[in-house]
């Protein structure tokens, strides 16, 4: 019996569908030999989308927003690479796109606060809240208890222009800066 010989992005499938049982695993196979494949595997509501084309690399992007014809956000030189990539977006929940930018405002309205319910956990007036949300400039530790008072986590993410994402770590914000009693829920 002859052997079929898979593409590389089936290999792929064939190890995510192993892997992860429950996923949703689809792959769209190209009109021509020439043009690109696509797989979207999905699992617990967490999606990631892989490009490939014969002699190319894998594309791999994964956004809480539906987008199409954006390109790939990450770029990977073989499967063995992008099957490491999809494996930890899948059981980090992360994304490789950041999502859509939001005001301060924004953030408190989302999140059903005032500005005097922010004033009152972060021990400050009111008037000072207003003030940090209409600012263009704002330091970082300031930023950071006004997320953490919305009941979030301030995470500094770069994206350098050869495609890689790297999450910065301020080593002495947490030191220098310690948290209001009322942050301390």
């Amino acid at each position: 019996m002859a052997s079929i010989s898979l593409m590389p992005i089936e290999t792929l499938e064939r190890s995510l569908k192993e892997r992860f049982p429950d996923a949703q695993v689809a792959l769209d196979r190209p009109r021509k030999a020439s043009g690109a494949w696509f797989l979207d595997i999905v699992l617990n509501q967490h999606p990631v989308i892989v490009q490939w084309q014969q002699g190319k690399e894998f594309g791999v992007s994964s956004s809480p927003e539906k987008v199409f014809g954006e390109g790939a956000d990450e770029v990977y030189k073989d499967e063995e690479a992008a099957y490491g990539r999809i494996v930890s977006l899948l059981l980090s929940r992360t994304f490789t796109s950041p999502p859509p930018a939001v005001s301060l405002k924004e953030l408190r309205k989302e999140n059903g606060l005032s500005q005097a319910e922010i004033a009152e956990i972060l021990e400050r007036q009111q008037g000072e809240i207003s003030k940090i949300e209409r600012r263009k400039d704002v330091l970082v530790s300031t930023l950071a208890d006004y997320v953490r008072a919305v009941d979030g986590e301030l995470q500094i993410i770069v994206r350098l222009r050869d495609g890689r994402i790297r999450r910065v770590q301020l080593e002495d914000a947490v030191e220098s800066n310690p948290r209001p009693a009322a942050l301390a829920r």
